[in-house]
């Protein structure tokens, strides 16, 4: 077994060992910054672009989707201006009011603007104020879903909202509401810890003309206000310790349980371990249905991880015992290392949920 192990490891590290020999062009990321900072850095957009304050209420949360890193979302956007944004010098009214958001679909997008015609009315200060509203009903992308505490995971899901044709230097959003009421919240197994709003600047990778290098800094990469509107989300403990954990445990402990039993039920403790393993597999198959495939480990796999060598040590120590069970030269350490394993699981458990996400 010991080899069969050591050969497997030695294959998977020799591939990537090969992978990591390969060449790629350089790749960054985009970046997003606060629209405040971004003010600071350029403050002349005070000037050139029109402010548009958005609002946002939410009257439906709904299908959070973990296979697809996707969530549904129903409400409305408000907006008004003073001032209208410009394209090449020229105002286009109907821009205003259709929004792109961060879904992996347009056809998952549905938006319908309240008037044709946007209201109009005086400030107060004498200016004239513009406002309108639109309905919107989207399937959005959540990349910024993490696993890794799963089944103990919070989660935030985030609803960008940028305008499809206007960059910073002709448009700034300045987020003034956003409501989802508690209970309007439908996604099943998690409860609503919270949402927040911030201003932000999508700073582009490209400036869509040549391959020349970009930066924010010069102002050669493309820009474009983003409003970030996010919801905070986690599972009850309660509800992960008895869907998740104790099944897990329960099996984990069956298969200890023959571990201080005498030769006089050698069939028990040889049979027992390889079930327990079964079982296993059947609920590691089964919890992770609803999951993705991800490039890192979960609280879950640790879990079963913790479990198997639970149960690999249970049946190497029923096989050791039945081997040497002649000249007593076995002292059952296999058997206590795997109810050390058992014992330590909820410390282990601790240490890799107290690791920052």
């Amino acid at each position: 077994m010991l080899l069969f192990l050591g050969l497997m490891l030695l294959v998977i590290f020799s591939g990537v060992h090969h992978r990591s020999k390969e060449a790629y062009i350089d790749n960054p990321n985009e970046q997003v910054i606060s629209a405040a900072a971004y003010i600071k850095t350029f403050p002349e957009i005070r000037e050139t672009a029109a402010y548009v304050d958005l609002g946002l209420y939410l009257d439906s949360l709904y299908e959070l989707d973990m296979s697809q890193l996707t969530f549904k979302a129903r409400g409305w956007l408000w907006y008004k201006w003073t001032k209208a944004p410009l394209i090449e010098g020229k105002f286009d009214p109907g821009q205003l009011g259709t929004f792109n958001f961060n879904s992996l679909d347009q056809k998952d997008v549905y938006e319908q603007i309240s008037s044709k015609v946007h209201v109009t009315e005086a400030d107060g200060q004498g200016e004239t104020l513009h406002w309108n509203e639109t309905a919107f009903d989207v399937k959005l992308s959540a990349p910024s879903i993490s696993l890794k505490n799963y089944p103990f995971d919070r989660q935030r899901l985030s609803i960008l909202v940028t305008d499809p044709v206007h960059e910073t230097v002709d448009l700034m959003y300045r987020i003034q509401q956003f409501r989802l009421p508690p209970n309007l919240f439908n996604i099943s197994g998690y409860k609503l810890d919270g949402i927040s709003y911030a201003d932000q600047v999508r700073v582009y990778t490209s400036n869509f003309e040549d391959s020349s290098e970009v930066s924010m800094k010069d102002g050669s990469a493309d820009t474009q206000s983003q409003a970030a509107f996010n919801i905070f989300i986690s599972r009850n403990a309660m509800t992960s310790v008895l869907e998740y954990v104790l099944p897990i445990f329960v099996v984990s402990f069956l298969a200890v349980s023959v571990v201080g039993l005498g030769l006089d039920y050698w069939e028990a403790k040889i049979t027992t371990p390889p079930a327990a393993i079964l079982s296993l597999i059947f609920l590691q198959n089964t919890f992770g249905q609803d999951l993705p495939r991800i490039s890192y480990m979960t609280s879950m796999d640790l879990m079963f991880l913790i479990a198997y060598l639970v149960c690999m040590l249970s049946f190497t120590d029923a096989l050791f015992d039945c081997l040497f069970s002649n000249s007593k030269t076995y002292r059952g350490l296999y058997g206590k290392l795997a109810c050390a394993a058992l014992a330590l699981s909820p410390l282990i458990m601790k240490v890799w949920l107290s690791i920052p996400v």
